[in-house]
C-alpha cells in the first residue's frame, strides 16, 4: 500500500502540468521578492509581499517533502536538490534576513525548461536549449546582485536605490569587476564577488557549450545526466542492443499513445548508437553505458520506475548464442526481482531456453529466427503474405494488431455475435480471445469457435486500422 502511495505521489510531482506550476510559482516569488524590497519598511504593502512570500515558500517546502519522500535514497535527494533546500531557508523566522536566497530558486526553473525542453528537440537546433538555461542563471545572478546590494548596502550613496543597485549588478556581470560604485559591507562584496563570478564565466560557458554541442554529435550524445535519469517515470527500457532496437524505438514513437515516452537504452556499446537521421525523436532517448544485468545499471536506468522492459539478444560485444541467452535470462531474473509484476518482453536465441523465462516471470517471449524462417516458409507457399504482415506489424500505415477489453455490447454473446458488433461499429476484426481462469491464468483463443462465450473481464486481440485505433 505505501509503495502504491508512493508511485502515486511520483506521478504526481513529477507530472509536466505539476512542474510547469512549480516554474511559475518560482517566477511569482521572485517578483514578490523584489516588489517586498522595493516598498517601504513597515508599509502594509510590505507586509502583503512577505506573507505571499511566506505561502509561496511553504508550497516549496511541502513540494521538497513529497521529493524526499518519493526519492530512492536521501543522497540522490540531497544532491539533487541541495539548492532548492537553501531557497526555503527563510521560511525559519530567524533565517529570514537571508529572504534574498529565493532567488536561487530560478535555477529550478533552468533544469526543468531544460528537461521537458528535450521533447522538442527535433523541432529547435541543438543548443538552443542548454543556451536559454544560461540565460536563465545569468538572470538569476542578475537579480541577485541587485537586490542583495540594495538589502545590504543601505548606507551606501551610489548603491541606496534599487535601479542603481540593478545598473550596478548589470554593469559588473557584463564586465567582470565592480563598475558605477564599490559595496561597503562585508555581505555586498560577497554578493559582488558572485556578480563578477557570473561574468568571468560568461564568455567561457557559452564557448564550452557550443564546443560540447559539436562534441555531443560525434559522441555519446545520448549520454542521460543521473539527475535527469532520477527524474523519469513511465518511460521504456531496452536491454542490450541489435539493429531491432531502432525498429521498437521507432514504432513507440509513431503510436499515439507512447510517442511522448522517455526510452532508456542500456548496452555495453563504446559509442552512441546510429540512429537513421530524422525518423527518430533523440530527445526522448536516454542512453546509459553498462551491463544491464547489474542491479546498479538497472537501477540507474530507472528500472523500478519503468512502465514496461525490452529484453534484446545482445549484439554490442561477441558472445556465442548461448551466452546471449543466459544474460537474457539472468537480466529478467533481476528486472522481476527489482520491479514484481513490470512487463517484460524478451528476445531468445534458442527456444529451449523459453522456459526459464517464463519462470521469471517474463511476459512474452520472441524467437526471433524461428519467426524468420517461419515467415519466409509460410510465404514460400502463400505468396502475398509477407505484405499483410508488414501491414499488421507497423503501426505507420495500414493496420495493426491491438488489444482492446470486451465492449459491453457484447459481453454475454457468442464470438460469431462480437464480429458482426465489432466490424459494423468499429470496423475492427477479432483475431483471438483472451480469458482469465480462476486461477488467475490467461488462456487465449486464436480463432475460436462461433458459438464460444464472451465474458465481460475477456479482452480482445483485433487488427485494427490506425484510423481507428488513433
Amino acid at each position: 500500500m505505501t509503495m502504491d502511495r508512493r508511485q502515486k505521489l511520483c506521478r504526481f510531482i513529477k507530472h509536466p502540468i505539476t512542474e510547469i506550476a512549480i516554474a511559475v510559482l518560482i517566477i511569482l516569488s521572485i517578483i514578490l521578492l523584489i516588489l517586498e524590497v522595493h516598498s517601504p519598511k513597515g508599509s502594509n504593502e510590505r507586509e502583503l509581499y512577505d506573507t505571499l512570500g511566506l505561502v509561496i515558500t511553504g508550497i516549496f517546502v511541502i513540494e521538497l517533502g513529497i521529493r524526499w519522500y518519493t526519492t530512492e535514497s536521501n543522497r540522490i535527494f540531497f544532491r539533487t536538490y541541495w539548492i532548492d533546500i537553501l531557497a526555503v531557508l527563510p521560511i525559519i523566522r530567524p533565517l529570514r534576513i537571508f529572504r534574498i536566497l529565493r532567488l536561487l530558486r530560478i535555477v529550478r526553473v533552468g533544469v526543468l525548461f531544460s528537461r521537458h525542453s528535450r521533447r522538442f528537440s527535433l523541432m529547435l537546433h541543438e543548443g538552443v536549449m542548454e543556451h536559454i538555461t544560461l540565460i536563465l542563471i545569468l538572470i538569476g545572478v542578475f537579480f541577485l546582485g541587485g537586490i542583495g546590494l540594495y538589502v545590504l548596502e543601505n548606507d551606501n550613496n551610489t548603491l541606496n536605490s534599487l535601479a542603481k543597485s540593478f545598473w550596478f549588478s548589470l554593469f559588473t556581470l557584463m564586465a567582470g569587476e565592480p563598475v558605477g560604485g564599490e559595496p561597503h559591507t562585508f555581505g555586498g562584496k560577497l554578493v559582488t564577488a558572485a556578480v563578477m563570478l557570473g561574468g568571468f564565466t560568461l564568455f567561457a560557458v557559452f564557448t564550452g557549450i557550443v564546443s560540447a554541442v559539436m562534441v555531443s554529435r560525434l559522441k555519446n550524445r545520448l549520454e542521460a545526466k543521473e539527475m535527469e535519469l532520477s527524474e523519469l517515470n513511465n518511460h521504456f527500457l531496452i536491454c542490450g542492443w541489435n539493429r531491432s532496437a531502432v525498429v521498437i524505438i521507432r514504432e513507440l514513437q509513431v503510436m499515439d499513445d507512447t510517442k511522448s515516452m522517455p526510452v532508456v537504452i542500456i548496452s555495453e556499446l563504446e559509442n552512441e548508437p546510429d540512429f537513421p537521421p530524422g525518423k527518430i525523436n533523440r530527445g526522448l532517448v536516454y542512453f546509459v553505458r553498462g551491463d544491464y544485468t547489474s542491479a546498479e545499471i538497472l537501477k540507474k536506468a530507472g528500472v523500478q520506475r519503468a512502465r514496461a522492459a525490452v529484453l534484446l539478444a545482445d549484439k554490442s560485444i561477441p558472445r556465442s548464442d548461448q551466452d546471449r541467452d543466459a544474460r537474457t535470462i539472468l537480466a529478467a531474473l533481476t528486472i522481476e526481482k527489482l520491479k514484481p509484476g513490470i512487463f517484460t518482453c524478451a528476445e531468445l536465441l534458442r527456444r529451449e531456453n523459453q522456459e526459464h523465462l517464463r519462470m521469471a516471470g517474463v511476459e512474452d517471449v520472441v524467437i526471433g529466427d524461428e519467426y524468420t524462417g517461419n515467415l519466409i516458409a509460410h510465404s514460400s507457399r502463400t505468396w502475398g503474405l509477407v505484405t499483410i504482415i508488414d501491414d499488421l506489424l507497423t503501426a505507420q500505415y495500414g493496420c495493426q494488431f491491438v488489444k482492446i477489453p470486451a465492449p459491453k455490447q457484447i459481453a454475454g454473446g457468442t464470438y460469431l455475435e462480437a464480429v458482426r458488433w465489432l466490424k459494423k461499429n468499429r470496423n475492427q476484426l477479432i483475431v483471438s480471445v483472451e480469458s482469465i481462469d480462476d486461477g488467475g491464468m490467461k488462456h487465449i483463443q486464436t480463432n475460436p469457435t462461433s458459438e464460444t462465450i464472451i465474458n465481460e473481464d475477456d479482452s480482445l486481440i483485433v487488427i485494427s486500422s490506425n484510423e481507428c485505433h488513433h
